[in-house]
């Protein structure tokens, strides 16, 4: 409907001059910082001031490479309309949940592009080949799980034929145009694999925060979807995230099949054919949505694989000196690799004020003037980050989740050994449980942080005498403990985060999308705010509708009126069932169609859209048909900045010239006009049609004269 990866390139253009300025001044603050440390190198601590240096230098080369990201950037159009190879749609599962796998595979069966869907289960459970035969889907098992995912499509690859293979994984409901979003770009027989970004319809999970950057919610993983894999796009050097894409058959046989001696084939794939000269596609477009890791406990257990397959996929295939790789595969392997392993330097600037703290030793000349250099210089670098990243790289959010992520990495490390990894699986709930024992760690650093805080206290105030305090010494004291403090901060907000964020999370998860409520005599009395198929918050419209249990109900979705009766009114928020099976089903199939609600909720702040005279704060209306006893829900959005007329959202095709009676309550009461509809408005992409048929379209509409 509207393009991501235009919000994305739109909004990093509307910051080029500020982050290009950022970016030149963080590397001559950088470089000049770095010529100027070994002069106060402390003459008696010549190891520790080494080691900091380089923990310093680690860190800015990271930020270098993320500032060579953020200012090479690109948007690939829409894909090529004339090259239609036969395509099968793999699903690869093992213990996810049921009644998500079938979410699925009903999505993967709905796909508009012609193909064959296979559901591959490598759990072998009786109940997914109900499954698989419900939805009319090939059902493909085996006797063993031997490598895992990727010996499970190897497995699937026996029985399929097409030229194409999509995959998406078992919590990844796939968009109706994908495959017309990704196929067309293997028209270039160079091309293996044409990748799409992962993307998650569970913004309740603690990896979200309430930011809108790019046209989209913050997100842990914001940055390197939106921005990195852009900029290694540029270079026909995109990584694999092993859903959302599709590979061409002779590239994968070529290979000998997908790898299966790592964890994450998405990246060891990735690598083998940039280092047989085939290039990789990045389209920056959602086509499917998935579950991101609802707790600290599922968080940790994908990190933790993703993080060993990727460095052991760099230690196979010896990135640094193997033939084949471009000098710009190789940088991007490289950073990749340098970033998962920063838990080490992490780790670092954690014990390192302690022990200075404790023994007053210093890793560089004590004095005023030096310690004001070296802590304005780092907090100026991490200003001129944000700056130069567009606000794709956030101080406090990042802060956390590097303090949260570090011992998940110093874990992983051994990946670089080669040893494969025992597979964990992951549970993909949306409801999140609190794993004290995951924070444990988190807890006894935060413990040691405030005893040693508590004993600089007492040493600044001459309770406790410290042999060898003096003056300049007790300078540094006071530095150490201002970072120990800043670490201490981390830790908490960390453990207080991964408790707070994971209690908000549901048994089911709550959309974000208003729809039109009517009581069982067809008044309008509310509007959603959240939905699921058992729950529903809503902001009610009519002060005085009665809100007793047992009271039936009328949702408009798309294309349908669902029935539905609150079981529990307790304020704003009901429990809710549907009246029968189709009910449900249709409000299902609606709510998991998310590109449709989620970009018109999220289109206020998206750039490009605006621009085409379809962004703004659209709002819930009824379509009365002229003629007609029936009611509709329908979008409104009055006429947008620099156009004349409004415009409407309909999952209907109307003509040309049609006459629709619309009632909305955008003023607090409900008012009905009569609208003509003009001329339909084409978006630059395909307009996305919901897991239950319904086509949207947008038209041009203004008032009708009096009859």
């Amino acid at each position: 409907m509207f393009s991501h990866g235009e919000e994305v390139v739109t909004h990093l253009r509307s910051h080029r001059l500020k982050t290009r300025l950022a970016a030149i001044l963080y590397v001559v603050i950088a470089l000049s910082y770095l010529v100027w440390r070994p002069s106060i190198f402390h003459p008696d601590a010549w190891c520790f001031s080494l080691l900091f240096y380089f923990a310093t230098l680690y860190g800015i080369v990271l930020g270098i490479l993320l500032l060579r990201s953020c200012l090479n950037t690109g948007c690939r159009g829409p894909a090529p309309k004339d090259y239609r190879p036969s395509v099968d749609v793999f699903v690869p599962v093992y213990t996810e949940p049921a009644d998500m796998i079938e979410l699925t595979v009903i999505g993967a069966k709905s796909i508009d592009y012609p193909h064959e869907t296979f559901l591959l289960d490598d759990g072998r459970r009786p109940e997914l080949r109900e499954i698989a035969e419900r939805h009319g889907v090939r059902y493909i098992t085996r006797a063993d799980n031997a490598g895992a995912k990727a010996g499970n499509m190897n497995n699937a690859l026996k029985f399929s034929t097409a030229e194409v293979i999509a995959v998406f994984d078992a919590d990844h409901i796939a968009t109706r145009e994908s495959l017309d979003t990704l196929v067309g770009f293997l028209k270039d027989p160079a091309v293996g694999m044409v990748q799409a970004p992962q993307t998650f319809y569970n913004e309740d999970s603690f990896l979200y925060r309430n930011v809108i950057v790019g046209g989209g919610r913050w997100h842990e993983q914001l940055y390197f979807m939106d921005v990195l894999q852009s900029a290694r796009d540029l270079s026909d050097g995109t990584t694999g995230v092993g859903t959302g894409v599709v590979y061409r058959r002779s590239s994968i046989a070529a290979l000998g099949g997908f790898p299966e001696a790592t964890l994450t084939e998405d990246l060891h794939i990735s690598l083998m054919m940039h280092k047989r000269r085939m290039k990789t596609v990045w389209v920056n477009e959602n086509v499917a949505w998935g579950v991101a890791a609802a707790d600290v406990a599922e968080y940790y257990k994908t990190r933790r694989r993703w993080t060993y397959g990727n460095l052991q996929s760099c230690a196979i295939e010896q990135i640094l000196w193997c033939p084949g790789l471009r000098w710009q595969h190789r940088l991007a392997y490289a950073g990749r690799a340098l970033n998962l392993l920063s838990g080490w330097q992490q780790l670092f600037f954690i014990v390192m004020p302690l022990y200075c703290l404790l023994t007053l030793s210093t890793p560089f000349v004590p004095s005023l003037p030096n310690m004001s250099v070296v802590v304005f210089t780092q907090l100026v670098l991490m200003w001129l980050l944000q700056i130069a990243s567009a606000g794709y790289i956030r101080f406090v959010p990042s802060q956390i989740f590097s303090m949260g992520i570090m011992f998940v990495q110093i874990a992983a490390t051994q990946g670089l050994l080669g040893k494969k990894m025992v597979w964990q699986t992951s549970l993909k709930n949306v409801l999140g449980k609190v794993s004290p024992g995951k924070l444990l760690l988190h807890v006894l650093l935060l413990v040691i942080s405030v005893l040693a805080i508590s004993l600089s206290i007492l040493f600044a105030t001459r309770v406790i005498a410290h042999p060898g305090m003096n003056e300049e010494r007790s300078i540094m004291l006071y530095m150490s403990t201002l970072w120990v403090g800043f670490n201490c901060w981390r830790s908490w907000r960390w453990i207080s985060d991964s408790v707070r964020l994971t209690r908000r999370t549901h048994r089911e998860y709550l959309f974000e999308v208003e729809l039109p409520v009517r009581d069982e005599h067809g008044a309008w009395v509310a509007n959603t705010v959240r939905l699921s198929t058992q729950q529903c918050e809503v902001r009610w419209l009519v002060p005085e509708t009665q809100r007793e249990p047992g009271q039936p109900l009328q949702v408009l979705i798309p294309g349908h009126t669902i029935h539905l009766r609150a079981d529990v009114v307790d304020g704003d928020m009901m429990e809710i069932t549907c009246a029968d099976e189709t009910s449900r089903d249709l409000l299902r199939l609606s709510l998991y169609s998310v590109d449709w609600h989620r970009q018109v909720r999220l289109c206020k702040h998206m750039r490009a859209t605006r621009l085409k005279g379809l962004g703004g704060d659209w709002q819930p209306v009824i379509i009365h048909d002229v003629g007609r006893q029936d009611a509709t829900w329908a979008l409104w959005l009055p006429a947008p900045a620099g156009f004349q007329q409004d415009r409407l959202m309909v999952a209907a095709d109307y003509p040309s010239g049609q006459i629709l009676e619309i009632e909305d309550r955008t003023k607090g009461r409900s008012a009905r006009q009569r609208h003509v509809l003009g001329n339909e408005i084409i978006p630059h992409r395909f307009v996305p049609r919901g897991m239950n048929n319904n086509h949207f379209h947008f038209y041009e509409t203004a008032l009708a004269e009096s009859p």
